[in-house]
């Protein structure tokens, strides 16, 4: 037995020192093609293929935070109006990233048996106002005939199917007000990107994590929270072994090492998060939220481990067209998928 272990390490050996020659994908595959040939060789029922994820299309994988920030504030998504075409399709892209990535849909049932990616759900009319400089919505009347949204969610499927973390973030913004395209870089296309790529960092590293990660985007959450409100009410897995929501919000200006938290407590999710930046000898406080808010609050409201991570300047040019891709500081979009990424590891593998 000693002898067909050390054959087969051997095998799987060889199979990781193709990886500078070959594709990373491809890697995958006959590494576990060889572990399996080596078990039926050996007759050694012990060696088993190894428990790895991969990508359904590896091109996905080199995708990029900045290349999300473009997509999703190109002229044609029409600032993502929660309800409007532009949401669509950024709904539409953000789809098509999951899948490329392999990710499990985990929205909305088809079937017994099968879901799709999109949630959906309705909201209220809301009327324009400018409030400080910022364009926001105010509830309009309730009476009105509701308009169809959606949120987004995929994920990769933990070992422990019972458990999950979520990370999230908004993907909606306010569309084009007289005449003005809103593209909401920073408010939030820069969450959306930095999460994106935390996620394909972690299906390229190929090793199936403890608990399940799931990606929720959300849909209006300019207009009150509206699509992680629905999915509370109604979620489309189970939250009962949910073990921290980290969403990010606005994330990618002001000083580089400039960030704070929202929660309503000092909670896993939260302490996490401050444990992973103070290995970067970053300091993130537990801000005031000041009147504000965002998609943490309703999970906050049902006693759920939730944060949002955001930059500290984070009311600097917001919900104005001046939130445009080069606003955004691509440094701190990445020193933020960082910090996720250790919090990630810390409760999830």
């Amino acid at each position: 037995m000693p002898t067909r272990r050390r054959f087969i390490k051997c095998l799987i050996a060889l199979g990781a020192g193709l990886l500078p020659w070959s594709g990373w994908s491809e890697m995958l595959k006959i590494v576990n093609h060889q572990a399996a040939q080596a078990a039926i060789l050996t007759n050694d029922s012990s060696a088993k293929t190894l428990d790895l994820i991969h990508p359904k299309d590896v091109s996905y994988l080199y995708h990029t935070a900045a290349d999300d920030i473009s997509a999703l504030t190109a002229s044609d998504f029409q600032g993502r109006r929660a309800g409007t075409v532009g949401e669509e399709k950024a709904a539409a892209y953000l789809i098509e990233q999951m899948k490329g990535l392999g990710l499990e849909p985990l929205g909305d049932l088809i079937n017994k048996n099968t879901r799709n990616y999109s949630n959906a759900f309705t909201v209220y009319p809301v009327i324009e106002e400018f409030y400080n400089g910022r364009l926001t919505f105010r509830p309009g009347n309730s009476q009105d005939l509701r308009t169809p949204c959606a949120n987004v969610i995929g994920g990769i499927m933990g070992k422990n199917k019972s458990e999950s973390v979520i990370l999230s973030a908004h993907f909606d913004h306010l569309g084009i007000f007289q005449g003005h395209l809103y593209p909401g870089a920073n408010d939030n296309a820069s969450g959306v990107g930095c999460i994106l790529d935390l996620v394909r960092q972690l299906v390229q590293e190929g090793v199936k994590p403890k608990c399940n990660i799931v990606l929720a985007f959300w849909s209006a959450e300019e207009m009150g929270f509206v699509g992680s409100f629905s999915f509370l009410q109604n979620p489309t897995f189970s939250l009962g072994g949910l073990k921290a929501v980290f969403n990010v919000d606005t994330i990618g200006n002001g000083a580089l090492n400039d960030f704070s938290v929202w929660a309503s407590s000092d909670n896993e999710a939260v302490q996490a998060i401050q444990s992973a930046a103070s290995e970067h000898n970053i300091s993130i406080p537990l801000a005031s939220h000041e009147g504000y808010n965002s998609d943490q609050v309703y999970f906050n409201l049902d006693h759920l481990p939730a944060v949002t991570l955001m930059a500290r300047d984070w009311l600097n040019k917001n919900h104005t067209p001046d939130d445009v891709p080069d606003f955004v500081n691509p440094e701190k979009v990445a020193l933020a998928n960082k910090i996720l990424y250790k919090a990630v590891k810390k409760i999830a593998y």
